[in-house]
């Protein structure tokens, strides 16, 4: 297997440690605004590192779930699309009695080990691909802001209400970048999360915790 390239273990090493804003119970390695990678002189080839922020809808729904173990103390939870993991950290933090981390991205998954690690917890993880699957042994779907355009909703949110309607527990953490996705959820909290890329929380954004049925 081919190891990481330059430009991989470079953006690797500009992580840095942070208390997660409005998660201050969880530390996690992200890439702060200033890193080097975003003033190179084609900062286009590094590709978005989606796993290296922790994004809105993933800030409010590790709050909502560490405010909330009831919700998955003992369960099987899936963090589907985890990116940096930090919903799925504070769901074993609050008591999970098994949790997946399912990213597309192979670096995403890397990253949750690192920042599970850091915290204390285990995690599973997989590169497989669920949208769409019949998922069989979860409990509780956590989904952080995976809604990020109109086409990846269109696909995603009669995935999540199909699982819903089978038993599964869905809750999403989103910023509503695509008007009227959710529309007919629950709106189970409210929270003010720092914008995209941005881990000290200059800028915050209001996130909503929604519940799919």
């Amino acid at each position: 297997m081919p190891g990481p390239d330059k430009e991989e273990l470079s953006l690797h090493s500009e992580l840095r440690l942070f208390n997660a804003f409005h998660v201050p119970e969880l530390k996690l390695w992200l890439l702060p605004p200033d890193a080097p990678s975003w003033h190179a002189p084609d900062p286009s080839k590094l590709g978005m590192p989606y796993w290296a922020f922790a994004w809105p809808g993933g800030v409010a729904l590790a709050r909502y779930v560490l405010d909330h173990p009831e919700v998955v103390r003992g369960k099987h939870v899936l963090d589907f699309g985890s990116g940096c993991a930090i919903e799925a950290i504070a769901a074993a933090r609050a008591g999970a009695k098994f949790v997946l981390c399912s990213d597309i991205d192979p670096q995403a998954l890397k990253a949750g080990e690192r920042n599970a690690a850091q915290n204390g917890v285990t995690l599973r993880a997989t590169t497989t691909d669920l949208m769409g699957v019949e998922l069989h042994g979860v409990d509780v779907l956590l989904v952080g802001d995976v809604c990020y355009d109109e086409a990846i909703a269109q696909r995603l949110i009669p995935w999540l209400r199909a699982q819903a309607a089978r038993g599964i527990t869905v809750l999403v953490g989103d910023p509503l970048r695509v008007s009227g996705a959710l529309e007919g959820a629950e709106v189970l909290a409210t929270h003010d999360c720092p914008f995209d890329g941005d881990p000290r929380g200059t800028t915050l954004w209001p996130t909503q915790v929604l519940r799919i049925a």
